[in-house]
């Protein structure tokens, strides 16, 4: 086979390695986004119903 066609070749896998890397990156990147925000919701919620069970305690 001759040499350009090796060069292609390889072209092709860099730029697709390369291609599916920054789709990964991005999904990976905006999946932990929302687990983060969904994560510091569920904290608060939770904040606040401890909070408020102490209150209800300290009350009786």
């Amino acid at each position: 086979m001759p040499l350009e066609y090796w060069i292609f070749l390889w072209k092709v896998v860099l730029i697709g390695g390369v291609a599916l890397f920054t789709v990964l990156a991005v999904v990976v990147t905006i999946g932990g986004a929302l687990d983060i925000r969904r994560l510091f919701k569920t904290l608060r919620e939770e904040h606040a119903r401890a909070t408020a069970e102490d209150v209800a305690q300290k009350e009786q």
